[in-house]
């Protein structure tokens, strides 16, 4: 391979394959790093890697805030149980299906939540734009406990 090129010419072409080398190492672990990124929000209950909402339309709240909404709205006595399988993230609410506004503490304490409705279910939480009806976060006991 290396015979009849100047020993110039075989330098210059061994720079720029070790160039080529690192720089698609390079970019392979950015690629990672943002997919690691991506999943580490997902676990965390962050809807995307910025912002309030993502793509999809769900509230982007951490694992704190999921945790205090559910112990608050959990704790209240008088909030009725829904009787309906409850929907997934993004999915209408059945129009028979009664929302209910969060304690005040709640939506002074997690601002994402300012202006939404929940619907209390067995295991879980839903919140709900007032609005669409539209699910935009899904808080589930299992997520929760330790």
């Amino acid at each position: 391979m290396w015979r009849g090129t100047r020993p110039q010419a075989r330098g210059i072409m061994v720079i720029t394959l070790v160039a080529c080398a690192l720089a698609v190492a390079e970019s392979g672990r950015r690629g990672l790093g943002d997919q690691d990124a991506w999943a580490m929000d997902e676990t965390t209950g962050r809807a995307g890697p910025s912002g309030d909402k993502s793509a999809s339309g769900e509230l982007a709240l951490s694992d704190e805030q999921r945790g205090r909404i559910y112990d608050s709205v959990m704790r209240m006595p008088d909030a009725p149980v829904a009787q309906a399988p409850p929907p997934a993230v993004a999915d209408a609410l059945p129009p028979g299906v009664p929302m209910q506004d969060l304690p005040a503490a709640v939506a002074r304490d997690v601002p994402p939540v300012q202006g939404h409705k929940f619907v209390k279910f067995d295991d879980r939480i839903v919140v709900v734009d007032p609005a669409s009806r539209l699910v935009v976060a899904m808080i589930p006991r299992y997520r929760l406990l330790p």
